[in-house]
């Protein structure tokens, strides 16, 4: 029953991911993104830090890496 859980939940932050790195992703679409310029939309230079959506990214990122061990763990007992 744990397993089953923790599949679930790791499909979701899985999905949830990927949809925010998609949501990434399309900030930087133009052909000058491809080259590294994200900056070009800010008015003093570059971006110093995450927006929200960084953050959550990052987050999600990480809740997925921890996912991946604890439920890797659980299926192997």
């Amino acid at each position: 029953m744990l397993a089953v859980v923790l599949l679930v939940i790791h499909t979701i932050i899985a999905l949830g991911l990927i949809w925010m790195v998609m949501q990434e992703m399309t900030k930087f679409a133009e052909l000058g993104g491809a080259f590294g310029s994200g900056a070009a939309y800010t008015m003093f230079g570059r971006k110093k830090g995450l927006d929200t959506s960084g953050k959550i990214t990052v987050a999600l990122a990480v809740a997925f890496f921890i996912m991946c061990f604890l439920t890797s763990w659980v299926l192997s007992r």
